[in-house]
């Protein structure tokens, strides 16, 4: 009867352990477009989406990430591996490896009555190595930096991806043809609780993206969301993953954000000075790198958080 009542329930009164084990079923049925031998299928740390690492019996190790309704759509998913399949064709960066299904399609879509809408998942080969966070130092930092100036050198040739702006406010912002404009402002300030600091943040990022410009040396396909959980070391070599919130934007974007996300640190000024300089190394005459550029664009981040946190 308690098996039974747990199966019942509508998904969204389940707690994060009963969706992990509703979409771990969905998991199940996504690895069978795939041509790959499963041994083990266990459940990673739950961020917006659902991941699960997946042990082949071929001693081989995989990640299939089982998106979030409300995230990118099949079609953006879908882009967001194009940009990592080409990434490993034409560079040496090491970023999660798509793994295509039987009919060679990028991502697959699953239904399973138990979860309330289908959910696009992708599957991916493994990325080892390990997170520092606390351990963080300078010359680390710096390989972030130059891997974060080859990543923007690659995207700015990666034109016309179904993929968004990562600068936009909100889900409204994403629908209007400027995502700065005067309703999708108002929106922000009253979903901050009328804080006026929102509106200085925005005015101020909107200035320096005027001054900055779009040309390919200062805007382009970037990450989105490089910081400590999504980039990790193997013998001192970077690498980055989840792509997920990947989209187009001023590359100073995923410099602030990097930047940014090392706040808690007791020596961040050291490791935010060895990002720059580590980027400066493979972009020595980029406008990203502009201090009040990137003070600019870590405001944006903060008021961007801030409102996911309302909504």
């Amino acid at each position: 009867m308690a098996d039974f009542q747990a199966n019942s329930r509508p998904f969204a009164e389940l707690d994060r352990a009963g969706r992990t084990r509703r979409l771990r079923r969905l998991a199940e049925a996504a690895l069978t477009a795939y041509a790959v031998p499963v041994a083990r299928l266990t459940p990673l740390a739950h961020g917006l989406n659902t991941s699960f690492r997946v042990d082949g019996a071929d001693g081989r190790r995989y990640v299939l990430r089982v998106q979030r309704p409300d995230g990118p759509g099949v079609a953006q998913v879908r882009a967001e591996l194009a940009w990592l399949a080409t990434l490993g064709r034409e560079t040496d960066l090491v970023v999660p490896r798509p793994v295509p299904t039987r009919a060679r399609e990028l991502a697959t879509v699953v239904a399973d009555p138990a979860v309330p809408e289908p959910r696009t998942c992708v599957l991916c080969h493994w990325v080892d190595g390990r997170f520092a966070d606390e351990r963080l130092g300078a010359p680390q930092l710096y390989a972030v930096g130059a891997f974060t100036a080859r990543l923007h050198r690659h995207g700015a040739r990666m034109n016309g991806l179904d993929r968004g702006r990562v600068d936009d406010l909100t889900e409204f912002g994403r629908t209007q043809v400027d995502g700065f404009s005067a309703a999708v402002v108002e929106r922000a300030v009253a979903s901050a609780g009328g804080d006026e600091a929102v509106r200085e943040a925005v005015a101020r990022v909107r200035a320096v993206r005027a001054e900055l410009g779009y040309g390919a040396d200062v805007f382009g396909l970037v990450h989105g969301d490089l910081r400590q959980d999504n980039y990790l070391f193997d013998r001192g070599r970077v690498r980055a993953i989840d792509f997920d919130d990947c989209g187009y934007g001023h590359y100073a974007y995923d410099l602030a954000v990097a930047g940014a996300a090392l706040a808690h640190l007791p020596q961040r000024e050291e490791l935010r000075e060895a990002l720059v300089d580590g980027y400066r190394s493979v972009r020595p005459a980029a406008a990203t790198t502009d201090p009040e550029v990137l003070a600019a664009f870590a405001g944006l981040r903060r008021v961007q958080l801030r409102l996911r946190r309302a909504l």
